[in-house]
């Protein structure tokens, strides 16, 4: 980025979500599902969600990591959790220092240029929907894998039952 393609246009664009939108529908989630096979195909999907997110994420993170942006004394960096998921975090340079409180330290500093502002303001916006966007999914993938474990265990308990169908009570 050079000084004179600064501010770029920070704002996530739809095209930046072209491939995900695709794959990302909710009609499929509302309906009754057959049995633990399209609970497995919904953790499969949302686990490749999370991964073009995560994608999206290490955007926002490299533009941060430019000038004039890099010379701010503060980095976007991607953190991992022992959940298994990502989200973005703003971190000061020397790393002692982590979270939102971070961002607002910069942006209260009265000599940053409106620009600089205006971009921090729009990185902060999209770190704060893409880790929406990556939580609300790891939530959903958690939740089908935790439902075709039980639709295969009510599965299993069918097949093992005298006549192979549901027994009363």
């Amino acid at each position: 980025m050079t000084p004179r393609d600064f501010p770029p246009d920070l704002t996530l664009a739809p095209t930046a979500y072209r491939d995900i939108e695709h794959a990302a529908s909710l009609k499929g989630l509302l309906k009754p599902f057959k049995g633990k096979g399209e609970l497995v195909q919904l953790t499969n999907v949302t686990r490749e969600l999370e991964q073009r997110v995560a994608q999206l994420m290490g955007t926002q993170a490299a533009i941060m990591a430019l000038p004039p942006l890099s010379l701010l004394g503060i980095r976007l960096v991607l953190q991992n959790t022992g959940a298994g998921t990502t989200f973005l975090r703003w971190r000061t340079q020397d790393f002692s220092r982590m979270g939102a409180l971070v961002w607002e330290r910069l942006m209260r500093n009265p000599r940053l240029p409106p620009d600089l502002r205006t971009a921090l303001f729009q990185l902060e916006c999209n770190r704060i929907a893409l880790n929406l966007q990556m939580s609300v999914l790891h939530s959903l993938q958690r939740q089908a894998l935790d439902c075709s474990h039980k639709m295969a265990n009510a599965e299993g308990v069918l097949r093992q039952s005298p006549s192979g169908t549901e027994t009363s009570p």
